[in-house]
């Protein structure tokens, strides 16, 4: 349903007269200039409608977002609706990386991580991945319109085994996706998609000095990290990691236990903010923080250092 040119349509049959017509579609049009006043209170800089889709330019960084019909979380809607998206935090864990030769990005959904922080560091290569196809495609048309060659996609997702296991996509959502139904949504869709593991893709691509992994898939994280103990064992990268109390549970374990697999192979973890960076044992009840960084013993005075 389109109401501009069910509108159109209407004058154009004679439904309606030419003024009229007109009147109601000032109405829509005057929409147009109240967007302007939402890019003025966030990070993004335009918007753009084509033929092609709707674009999102944002200011600093010059990359442009797709935007996903009928999507409420996709991004750069959400940054348009707040102002910002995660970048405080992103900023604050760049800084603490040192030219890093090779970054990994395990959930990548539509790529901003990828993007923003090649952005950073435009040497790295980066490896990124994401299992819903219809996510995937939109991940590609964003690095093409940022024209990011150093930016590998690859449409699967990582886990404790390779397996082709449904996943549930939630198309008014798409970063909620997840191998669990976490938002139990009318629209929610099981969709079959195609899992490797972290070690099984290293090895068989031949990748060396992975210096940074980041790690967002809705609740499983504890498995890509089983499925990747040997890489992360033998690179040592720093890896920045969601970690939520009520999607773990649905795959019955606590991020404690995350914490712990890390603590056998000599990690710290420090809890992050847009105002903190603080070392943590464990996560309780009073821990408000979702996002964590797991730092090799041997790196833990360079994170020191720089808080």
């Amino acid at each position: 349903m389109n109401k501009l040119l069910d509108l159109k349509n209407m004058f154009l049959a004679g439904d309606i007269s030419k003024y009229d017509y007109m009147d109601e579609m000032d109405k829509f049009h005057s929409i147009l200039f109240d967007y302007q006043g939402l890019i003025n209170e966030s990070i993004a800089e335009k918007i753009e409608i084509s033929r092609d889709g709707v674009i999102v330019k944002l200011k600093d960084s010059g990359i442009n977002l797709h935007c996903i019909k009928n999507d409420k979380g996709i991004i750069p809607l959400t940054i348009l609706n707040f102002g910002m998206y995660e970048e405080i935090l992103w900023d604050k864990t760049a800084s603490l990386l040192k030219n890093p030769r090779t970054i990994l990005d395990i959930g990548g959904n539509i790529g901003y991580f990828s993007l923003y922080f090649s952005k950073k560091f435009k040497e790295t290569k980066f490896y990124t991945f994401e299992p819903i196809p219809s996510t995937f495609e939109y991940l590609k048309k964003n690095l093409e319109i940022n024209e990011s060659s150093k930016i590998l996609a690859y449409n699967i997702g990582l886990s404790d085994k390779k397996s082709s296991s449904e996943m549930f996509y939630n198309p008014e959502g798409c970063g909620s996706s997840s191998l669990k139904d976490l938002l139990n949504a009318s629209c929610t869709r099981k969709i079959t998609c195609n899992f490797s593991t972290l070690d099984d893709f290293v090895e068989e691509n031949s990748i060396d000095d992975i210096d940074f992994i980041k790690c967002d898939v809705e609740g499983a994280e504890k498995f890509v990290y089983e499925g990747g103990l040997k890489t992360i064992q033998s690179h040592r990268p720093i890896i920045y990691s969601e970690m939520l109390r009520k999607w773990s549970k649905l795959f019955n374990y606590h991020p404690n236990d995350i914490i712990d697999l890390f603590k056998k192979i000599s990690y710290s973890c420090y809890a992050i903010s847009q105002i903190s960076l603080r070392k943590i044992n464990e996560v309780d009840e009073n821990t408000v923080e979702t996002n964590f960084l797991f730092v090799p013993e041997e790196k833990n005075h360079s994170i020191i250092s720089s808080t």
